[in-house]
């Protein structure tokens, strides 16, 4: 079966029901589904044909890439295989079998077929516009996990201005997406169980599709990332350094930095010892294209932004690879650490925490109906930083700040610990003690938590805050 992806079906659906062909671009970090999303999508077609790049590893210039292409071409339509010269050749070939009856064309990690031929995209658009377009039927997707070279070469691009149909971002699977993968498929677990492994893995398809259901979350955990074959333990370098390429290395140093604390663009300059100038700007847009960090705006009372940006590592893999998996690496691969249980390994409760607020946050727009939220009230929605100055009462940092039309702020309390005591009142009660805000604006207290609420205080903590969130909450 497939689980979630509505709003993405629903849109190529509607492309599909035009009397213009479409051309479509699908972004998204490895792992993430891109590839599948248009596999099931491509269902609906009489045809489909679906062409890849060789990868880093191949080391492929351009005629190993056009080989590649006249292999899959030959495969697809089971025709003798051509030989091209160059990527116009190519393109009209492919455009004879396309040329009439419901296509779909899926040009995947396109950033890797366009290697060693910087004429590529303009290539593309002149066959797009003399060739494929005149199928009125036909749908061309083309989907990169490097986001950033199709941003700057087809979305960006003035020579595609007007052409492309569609951009879809595709994010991580939605928390009741996953929970329905789970159910169907007799996975017995609890909520920690389902948070502890999400906490790890994010909303990723691919990471979630290897736990077993006949082990515990402990146990997929500890084989996943804690063994030299682990998925989890090796794939670091897959949707990393190969993806991000040459400039990989100095931009590892940036999430690196990011990791340790949430960093504004100037501070993190300043930690490199380097200017704040247009090659850090592009680094930090590479890496939000990525997927792999997040600038997170505090918002004034108005509903408008900052100047002043806070970066965050907003990949729960890459986060926890970089703490937890890494600093044990090189005594899993030598054979001499074998890890039984997850209290074993360093540090690895306490980064649990930041690991299940960056969940969260990632899946914040499903917390607003069980705040009786509207989406069309929603003036804003992040973490919120405040700096001490002489107009407030002192610093605070808040996990979820939500500003609705209204002038009510929910201040979101995010916990994921074994034991939740009365402790959590004092601590929320002095973030909204310092917390500067107009005063017509009413301010409610929300705890979204995975965990116990400690027996003897729970009467409290129920009484103190204005909404109790636990995760299944979420879930369901």
């Amino acid at each position: 079966m497939f689980y979630g992806r509505k709003s993405e079906i629903t849109e190529l659906t509607l492309l599909k029901s035009k009397k213009t062909a479409s051309l479509v671009c699908v972004l998204g970090r490895r792992r993430i589904g891109k590839s599948r999303l248009i596999q099931e999508f491509a269902k609906t077609y009489d045809k489909f044909y679906s062409f890849q790049g060789l990868g880093p590893d191949d080391n492929a210039g351009l005629q190993e890439q056009l080989d590649h292409f006249a292999y899959q071409l030959s495969e697809l339509t089971n025709s003798r295989q051509q030989t091209f010269k160059h990527w116009a050749e190519a393109f009209t070939a492919l455009s004879t079998y396309v040329q009439k009856s419901q296509t779909l064309v899926l040009f995947d990690e396109i950033s890797w077929m366009a290697r060693g031929d910087q004429l590529f995209a303009s290539k593309l658009k002149d066959a797009w516009d003399r060739l494929f377009k005149n199928n009125n039927k036909l749908m061309l997707v083309l989907c990169g996990s490097v986001s950033a070279w199709l941003h700057d070469n087809i979305l960006n691009n003035a020579n595609f201005e007007g052409r492309v149909s569609s951009r879809i971002e595709l994010q991580e699977l939605d928390l009741k997406s996953i929970n329905k993968f789970w159910t169907h498929n007799n996975y017995h677990m609890g909520s920690l169980e389902k948070a502890l492994i999400l906490s790890v893995t994010g909303g990723v398809p691919k990471y979630i599709e290897e736990v077993l259901s006949s082990s515990t979350a402990e146990k997929n955990l500890i084989r996943l990332c804690f063994t030299a074959k682990g998925l989890l333990f090796n794939d670091f370098n897959y949707i990393f350094s190969e993806v991000l390429g040459r400039r990989a290395e100095n931009l590892e140093k940036i999430v690196r930095l990011c990791l340790e604390k949430k960093l504004t663009p100037i501070e993190l300059s300043k930690k490199l010892k380097t200017t704040f100038n247009s090659d850090m700007t592009e680094a930090i847009r590479v890496l939000e294209l990525s997927g792999f960090l997040s600038k997170d705006y505090s918002f004034k009372p108005d509903g408008t932004a900052s100047q002043i940006s806070h970066l965050r590592v907003k990949d729960n893999y890459l986060r926890f690879y970089l703490k937890i998996i890494e600093p044990a690496s090189k005594s899993i691969k030598k054979g001499g650490k074998i890890f039984s249980t997850l209290s074993e390994i360093k540090n690895f409760d306490g980064i649990l925490g930041y690991q299940f607020e960056n969940l969260i946050l990632q899946n914040r727009t499903e917390l607003y109906p069980l705040l009786n939220i509207q989406n069309s009230e929603i003036i804003a929605a992040a973490p919120h930083r405040q700096n001490k100055t002489l107009a407030n009462k002192g610093a605070c940092q808040i996990d979820l700040l939500i500003h609705t039309n209204r002038d009510i702020y929910y201040l979101c309390e995010i916990k994921c610990q074994k034991n939740i005591d009365r402790t959590i009142i004092k601590d929320v009660q002095q973030k909204m003690d310092r917390l500067a805000l107009p005063k017509r604006s009413s301010l409610k207290p929300v705890l979204i938590y995975e965990g116990e609420l400690y027996p003897p205080h729970e009467s409290d903590i129920r009484k103190y805050f204005y909404k109790i969130i636990h995760f299944q909450d979420l879930l369901d």
